[in-house]
């Protein structure tokens, strides 16, 4: 019964469509779809559209849980994506701290290529932001220096510009390198050779200053180096030891030359005498006859002067200096300040006794000239210059100084003056 009524109910509706059906089909058919579509004014249709209306209708939820997001990942063509995107207007609107603060760093870095990165940064600009001091307070120094390779970096440093920049006498002034040089026996030895050629260097430059304040007025300066001029520069305002430094390659004073004369020929004399006793007793112990020295007259003056010359000219030839040349810190040299030559040497020599002429007057002579080169000096184209190490006995005379100034600042007791 039931089945029937409802086929009953249900035959005239499905009749009623066969009916409509009949009728609209043929008319739809005719139609042109295409025909419509282009007489159709699309933006008046939309304009007619209530967006908010059909938005608030649908079921957002619904549809994004019909999206496949993989696939339309797939599709996204991200190149021509990122091209359209303005990312200076994005990244106004982005709030960083809360964008930093959900970013996991460690995942961050472990995706991160640091070669890559470093070839796109500019150093320049990095540097340029970065705090040195909150960067060195996390320099471990230690591990630092674990690291560094003393080999490579001592070839790679200027030893020569280094030293340049080293102040010795402050280097010595604070060890106790000084005050073992001071201490030593040939320091103390050196202390009083270096005050000696000092005070000798003033007696030089008084003896010249006199002759030039008659001569050429009371001009001060300092005496030439071999082919300059001399110096203009007043050794009054000098203390003794930086004199002494100033001079050093220049030409050297009478007295200087004179007192190294007298040691050479005390020198001379002393050797030849032990020689010839010492030839005297080898002659009477092989032909065991009695000879005098005494007796030998001009053999003896001979035998001197031979001597006095071999002595003299071998001494220049070979180092430039005698012994007494080398006690007063002297040296005989070229005008032009080159080693002597054995032919200048055995010139200079010969013409020596030259100077002693018309009561010296070729000694005289170094007294008036600038260079101070005296009449066989002249003739032989050499001179005398200063050339020992007054750089090192300035540097006694200061840790001497200073040695006694630390002993009367604990003390409380004056003390003498320093050698300068």
């Amino acid at each position: 019964m039931t089945e029937e009524n409802h086929d009953r109910d249900r035959g005239p509706g499905r009749t009623l469509g066969r009916i409509v059906g009949s009728v609209v089909s043929p008319i739809v058919d005719g139609l042109d779809l295409d025909d419509i579509v282009d007489r159709v004014d699309v933006d008046e249709v939309v304009s007619r559209i209530d967006i908010d209306e059909v938005v608030s209708r649908i079921d957002v939820g619904e549809v994004v849980s019909r999206i496949d997001i993989d696939e339309v990942i797939d599709r996204v063509d991200v190149a021509r994506l990122l091209d359209r995107v303005d990312l200076d207007h994005v990244l106004a609107g982005v709030d960083v701290d809360r964008v930093l603060g959900r970013i996991d760093p460690d995942r961050l870095l472990d995706r991160v290529d640091p070669n890559r990165l470093l070839d796109r940064v500019d150093p320049d600009r990095l540097l340029d932001r970065v705090d040195p001091d909150r960067l060195l307070d996390r320099v471990d120094p230690n591990r630092l220096l674990d690291r560094v390779d003393p080999d490579r970096l001592l070839d790679r440093v200027d030893a020569n510009r280094l030293l340049e920049q080293v102040d010795v006498n402050e280097l010595v002034a604070r060890t106790e390198l000084g005050e073992i040089i001071t201490r030593s026996t040939t320091g103390v030895f050196a202390q009083l050779l270096d005050v000696a050629r000092t005070q000798i260097i003033i007696a030089d430059q008084i003896a010249q200053g006199v002759a030039a304040r008659v001569l050429r007025g009371a001009r001060r300066e300092m005496p030439p180096r071999p082919g300059d001029v001399a110096a203009e520069l007043d050794p009054q305002e000098m203390s003794p030891t930086q004199r002494a430094v100033q001079v050093q390659g220049r030409f050297a004073g009478s007295l200087s030359r004179f007192l190294a004369f007298l040691v050479d020929q005390f020198v001379i004399g002393v050797i030849f005498a032990v020689g010839a006793v010492l030839i005297q007793s080898a002659v009477q112990v092989i032909f065991r006859s009695s000879v005098s020295v005494d007796d030998g007259g001009p053999v003896v003056v001979v035998a001197f002067m031979l001597w006095w010359f071999l002595y003299t000219a071998g001494s220049l030839a070979a180092t430039g200096r005698t012994i007494g040349t080398t006690m007063l810190g002297l040296m005989v040299v070229r005008t032009d300040g080159s080693r002597v030559d054995v032919r200048r040497a055995a010139l200079r020599t010969l013409m020596f006794p030259l100077s002693f002429v018309l009561f010296g007057i070729g000694f005289v002579i170094g007294l008036v000239r600038r260079d101070r080169c005296e009449l066989h000096d002249l003739i032989a184209g050499t001179g005398v210059i200063y050339a020992w190490d007054a750089d090192t006995a300035q540097l006694r005379a200061e840790v001497a100084g200073t040695e006694r100034g630390l002993i009367a600042s604990t003390t409380g007791t004056p003390t003498s003056s320093s050698p300068e």
